[in-house]
């Protein structure tokens, strides 16, 4: 399915919404929120969460606008059909949860912007991990005044990365200068068993192994520092990737 832009999806998301005010006002006065609407949006996502597991498109179903627009963690865009068809019970060997937290909502007349941080809890054949996502959601009040999930942006948020453990001695060849133009530079020093980076202007950082040639920066989830070198074994680059782009740093001799 052709992914939307979350600009545009965003977009679509709030003339939707307008469409529905604008029909509301024009039929009824204007309504007031029941105190007791966030809670009960709050109760439906937690009974959301807890149907992945069992595969159960019913609840799905009793929630999702026709209209929904769901943007999972790895950016696929799916409609309401999509996402029903694709849900099934966890396989043979999986035991699952997920458990809402850290709610935070925005209100308005007929919509609930619902914002929160969930912990799964996944159990692999006897193996447990956890995961963590991040969803905002956006519940409407349809016509005949139920809410209805309109919209759904989901994103992962990755542990921290273990190192490996690598000799003292063997960090020395990323030990260097490089340069992304003139002016800017990047400084790798090592320090005992630990490695270090440091660019122009900014804060020095360490840098840990992830695997031969490629580090990541400590308490950072997002990119690497992969080191290049030439025929003779030499490191000759540093490339800064960020989401699998390359931003190459050429070594000073």
């Amino acid at each position: 399915m052709k992914k939307i832009p979350s600009l545009v999806l965003w977009a679509l998301v709030m003339a939707s919404t307008a469409r529905v005010l604008t029909a509301q006002e024009s039929a009824s006065p204007p309504q007031t929120l029941a105190p007791d609407v966030v809670a009960q949006l709050k109760n439906a996502t937690q009974e959301l969460l807890d149907a992945i597991g069992r595969g159960d498109s019913a609840v799905w179903q009793k929630y999702l606008d026709d209209d929904c627009v769901y943007s999972d963690e790895e950016g696929n865009v799916k409609s309401k059909a999509d996402l029903l068809g694709e849900l099934r019970p966890l396989p043979s060997g999986y035991v699952g949860s997920i458990q809402m937290g850290e709610p935070q909502v925005v209100v308005r007349q007929n919509v609930v912007v619902l914002t929160h941080r969930d912990r799964e809890d996944l159990e692999l054949f006897g193996q447990r991990i956890v995961t963590w996502f991040h969803s905002t959601d956006t519940w409407i009040r349809n016509d005949s005044g139920a809410w209805k999930l309109a919209a759904v942006q989901i994103a992962a948020i990755p542990n921290e990365r273990t190192p490996i453990a690598v000799a003292a001695e063997s960090l020395d060849a990323y030990v260097g200068r490089y340069e992304l133009s003139a002016g800017i530079s990047y400084v790798v020093s090592r320090e005992g068993k630990q490695l270090f980076g440091q660019r122009t202007g900014r804060p020095r950082e360490e840098l840990l192994p992830l695997c031969a040639d490629t580090f990541y920066r400590k308490g950072v989830w997002r990119g690497e520092k992969v080191f290049e070198r030439d025929a003779t074994g030499q490191v000759v680059r540093m490339l800064d990737r960020r989401e699998n782009n390359d931003i190459v740093w050429r070594r000073s001799p």
